[in-house]
């Protein structure tokens, strides 16, 4: 069960989400509910204490009441990091304090004329992620965040520092990580392979490989020139017979 709380003062917002969600979950087998909240009161907090299953927060900053934000918070303090939490609002200036705060949110998305199209991505990752339960979970610049498995391109190793970054399909993380211990987190999904000794990437992501110019793409101008002579047979072989999948 998935309990998807819409916290927004606006029918119209209310019913657009209410759209999308019935139409996304359309196509999933899993089975849940819609509970739309106006305002914070004691009786609507209850309600969502009372919850059975899984959750996935839509929050707008300013609801009567008490802020999306400070909801947030409240959540996480009260022990609840498996819930997925999803800011809207018409107020982008919210979005540094969002990512600051420390409350583990999945994404921060504007009411602008992209709004449609990156609600709909982030409620598929939000879903997937408490269906599937296949997310890297760290802290990055004193932030806390967790990437589906799905959406990380592949893992690169800093020269000259301790430092590794996270290349995904929206963005790029640093932290402050060994590659020896990234492999051992990920040795229960095949579809990562180690290609270098400092870089381990996605197999599902790959695009093409240029096995002359060791140069693995993944799209969008992305790559890595990361390949190894001694990785390049079993990477042909995986790629070739799709074991990975």
């Amino acid at each position: 069960m998935i309990n998807f709380i819409i916290y927004e003062d606006q029918k119209y917002w209310q019913d657009f989400y209410k759209e999308k969600i019935n139409k996304k979950m359309n196509s999933k087998i899993t089975p849940y509910t819609i509970l739309i909240l106006d305002q914070y009161t004691k009786e609507n907090k209850r309600r969502i204490n009372e919850l059975p299953g899984k959750k996935i927060f839509l929050l707008d900053i300013k609801v009567p009441g008490k802020k999306g934000l400070d909801l947030a918070r409240e959540i996480r303090m009260g022990g609840d990091w498996s819930s997925q939490i999803i800011v809207i609002t018409s107020h982008s200036s919210y979005k540094e304090e969002g990512f600051t705060s420390k409350i583990l949110m999945l994404d921060f998305i504007t009411k602008d004329k992209h709004l449609e199209e990156s609600f709909d991505a982030t409620l598929s990752i939000a879903i997937d992620i408490l269906i599937q339960k296949n997310t890297f979970r760290f802290t990055s610049n004193q932030e806390l965040h967790q990437i589906p498995y799905e959406e990380i391109l592949y893992f690169e190793k800093n020269l000259n520092n301790n430092y590794l970054s996270i290349v995904t399909k929206k963005r790029i993380y640093t932290i402050k990580q060994s590659i020896k211990k990234i492999e051992n987190i990920l040795l229960p999904f095949p579809y990562f392979f180690k290609t270098h000794q400092s870089c381990i990437v996605n197999l599902k992501n790959i695009k093409k490989v240029d096995f002359v110019n060791n140069k693995i793409y993944f799209g969008n101008s992305c790559f890595t020139n990361l390949l190894s002579r001694s990785r390049k047979k079993l990477l042909k072989e995986k790629l070739n017979e799709g074991i990975f999948l």
